[in-house]
């Protein structure tokens, strides 16, 4: 075999194989515990995985601004695990919906905030935050 071709049977291998490994289903499981969360901006909190009574996955998020709840919606779908919450701050609600990938360990994702004002109209919110979640069990 030429070299030329060699190397590009390589390199699509490769490829090939990075492709398989990014898109490796995620596991319920493999969350469960204690997760500290830090916003890019700083914010702080947790998120604490387990399961209900009927097995299905319970979140529960604990941050610096939004205090604490538990996730609705908790849903995994291939490498991808996203969750919403109700949240009360200064008078607002609002929802925080959270999508996030398992990487190297860590949960790496966003949140979006979307708040509702008194008359319960959107006042919508800022750009998805990204965060990165490390387990304390780790």
């Amino acid at each position: 075999m030429r070299p030329a071709m060699r190397w590009l049977l390589s390199a699509a291998l490769a490829v090939t194989a990075a492709s398989a490994v990014a898109q490796a289903p995620l596991n319920f499981n493999d969350l469960v515990g204690v997760w500290n969360l830090m916003y890019e901006d700083g914010q702080t909190g947790t998120f604490t995985f387990s399961k209900n009574n009927d097995g299905t996955p319970k979140v529960v998020v604990s941050t610096m601004a939004g205090g604490e709840s538990v996730a609705k919606e908790v849903v995994i779908k291939g490498d991808t695990i996203t969750f919403t919450r109700e949240i009360a701050v200064q008078g607002v609600s609002g929802s925080v919906n959270y999508t996030a990938k398992l990487v190297d360990g860590a949960l790496k994702g966003t949140g979006d905030v979307k708040l509702a004002g008194p008359d319960g109209g959107a006042l919508g919110g800022g750009a998805p935050t990204p965060f990165t979640a490390t387990s304390v069990k780790r």
